[in-house]
């Protein structure tokens, strides 16, 4: 396969990609007057870049056409030039795709190929009796019968297309009935498809039997053409079988039964050995479709049974934050509080200095205790993440971080107004997430967070003057991680990114939709 192309990676990676059989073999040509000489003998088809740097897909025909050779161009042109591939096609190309369709390329090159060689077989036929009328009314009816078989596997619904395609190989050969039978994967033989001439009794032939008639059989197995017994109407019998056939692989065969047909010869053999091949050619593209639409089928199955489990588990960690923050609220807190009251009535009421000292200390215990029970609440189930308040959450965030590890901050944005409390919490987590990060390996002295709505959704951002995407993407013991609030993103309809500073530091930006209908809040950060 000739590849007429200044860059023909494209054209090259779908001639070669995996599953397809048999392989097809290319050969770059960089310039028109790089062609070898022997185009009609060493070559079975040419591709050509039409439009590209030194490639027009025209000269090349004539070019073609001078040196009074045959073979089949196919072009590849702009989605914007179908209109002028089509005029290409009326000047002798082969068939004419654009370049956003190239998954069609490897099949329109195999019909090129294989319709030129039908035309070469019948071009011999036609040489062996340049005088004989009738052999080349033959050809040109032959060739009738394969455009239409070929326009008819061109339809959208496989099954119409199958009878369409049977019908033009009854009709090529005064046909009464025609059988497609395929073998499955396990090398069972099944009856596909049938077509049956106008006006035929079906009842006068046998109901569909349960397995393959034995011409059919041997016409997989010996991957030729088999006839039934000899009758009045000749030696070849009143029934064929044709293989159908995908490079190396037979995948079924085609039943043809024509009672009334005369004259099979040679011209006759390659057409249908010819279509046959094409027939294959054409299930095993099917298949493969078929397979692909599976696996994708059965990839979103899994995708979105994974983010089910993944919202189930999101959600039930919430739960059990705002459970255990309610129980801390309402019974750890309120006892700590009442033990505080108490100690501070018998401080007063003890007058000894060494033992008021001791209740001091005790009392200051307490206190402690209760200002870390308030910041593990806040931690766990934020209030303001229920009351529409994500930025005032995270403000309470950076002011707790200034005041521990002395790293300014700066909050800019408004919070929109269709924000759901699920997607608040989400983007709160994801901002937890990402200062932790910060204080724990960025050696950083500023944290930036902006919010705003963007794309129908709201999108936040979180950076850094410190150390650089490498410290700042690890977690610290006992957080998630960013991979978590990744997850925790895709949940929520949205995404995350990591990726560094314009000079320094690392920016994490995660976006999630809004409440469809919402509009957007007024509030603004200070």
């Amino acid at each position: 396969m000739l590849v007429c192309a200044s860059d023909g990676t494209s054209i090259t990676a779908a001639l070669s990609r995996p599953g397809i059989a048999p392989a097809i073999e290319s050969f770059p040509v960089a310039s028109l007057g790089s062609l070898p000489e022997d185009l009609d003998t060493g070559w079975d088809a040419v591709v050509v870049d039409d439009g590209g740097p030194g490639w027009s897909a025209e000269r090349l025909l004539d070019e073609i056409r001078t040196r009074g050779v045959s073979i089949p161009v196919v072009v590849v042109c702009a989605p914007s030039h179908e209109v002028a591939g089509v005029t290409l096609v009326e000047h002798g190309a082969a068939d004419c795709l654009a370049s956003d369709r190239l998954a069609r390329l490897p099949v329109a090159v195999r019909a090129a190929a294989e319709r030129e060689a039908l035309g070469r077989r019948l071009t011999r036929v036609e040489d062996a009796g340049t005088s004989d009328l009738n052999q080349r009314w033959t050809a040109d009816l032959l060739q009738d019968y394969q455009l239409g078989f070929l326009r008819a596997l061109g339809l959208p619904d496989d099954d119409v297309a199958l009878v369409g395609a049977l019908e033009q190989i009854g009709l090529s050969v005064a046909g009464t009935e025609v059988k497609l039978w395929e073998a499955d994967g396990r090398g069972a033989v099944q009856l596909r498809a049938v077509w049956r001439r106008a006006g035929f009794d079906a009842e006068t032939s046998s109901s569909p039997p349960a397995r393959p008639p034995a011409l059919v059989t041997r016409a997989i197995g010996n991957r030729g053409l088999s006839f039934s017994e000899g009758g009045p109407a000749g030696p070849v019998g009143e029934s064929l079988g044709v293989p159908v056939v995908n490079g190396d692989d037979v995948v079924g065969a085609i039943e043809i039964h024509a009672p009334d047909f005369v004259g099979f010869d040679d011209a006759y053999a390659a057409h249908l050995t010819g279509l046959g091949n094409y027939l294959g050619i054409y299930r095993a593209q099917r298949r493969s479709a078929a397979d692909f639409a599976r696996s994708l089928e059965e990839l979103n199955r899994v995708s979105a049974e994974r983010l089910r489990l993944m919202r189930l588990l999101v959600e039930a960690h919430e739960d059990e934050r705002r459970t255990i923050a309610a129980d801390i609220h309402d019974d750890s807190l309120q006892i700590l509080a009442a033990v505080g009251l108490r100690l501070h009535t018998l401080r007063r009421r003890v007058a000894d200095e060494a033992a008021q000292s001791t209740l001091d200390a005790v009392e200051q215990m307490v206190g402690t205790a209760v200002s870390r029970l308030r910041g593990l609440m806040f931690n766990l189930r934020p209030a303001g993440l229920d009351h529409g308040d994500l930025l005032g959450t995270i403000r309470d965030r950076l002011v707790q971080v200034q005041q521990d590890e002395g790293i300014s901050y700066s909050l800019a944005g408004s919070e929109p107004g269709a924000l759901t409390t699920a997607a608040r919490v989400t983007l709160y987590r994801v901002a937890q997430e990402a200062i932790a990060n910060v204080v724990k390996h960025a050696s950083a002295s500023h944290i930036g967070v902006s919010v705003e709505e963007q794309d129908s959704g709201c999108l936040m951002r979180i950076t850094d003057d410190g150390a650089g995407l490498g410290a700042a993407t690890a977690s610290p013991p006992g957080h998630l991680g960013l991979p978590s609030m990744r997850d925790r993103t895709e949940v929520a309809g949205g995404w995350l990114r990591v990726e560094p500073g314009d000079s320094c530091g690392t920016v994490v930006s995660a976006w999630v939709p809004l409440l469809a209908g919402g509009r957007s809040g007024s509030g603004s950060a200070p």
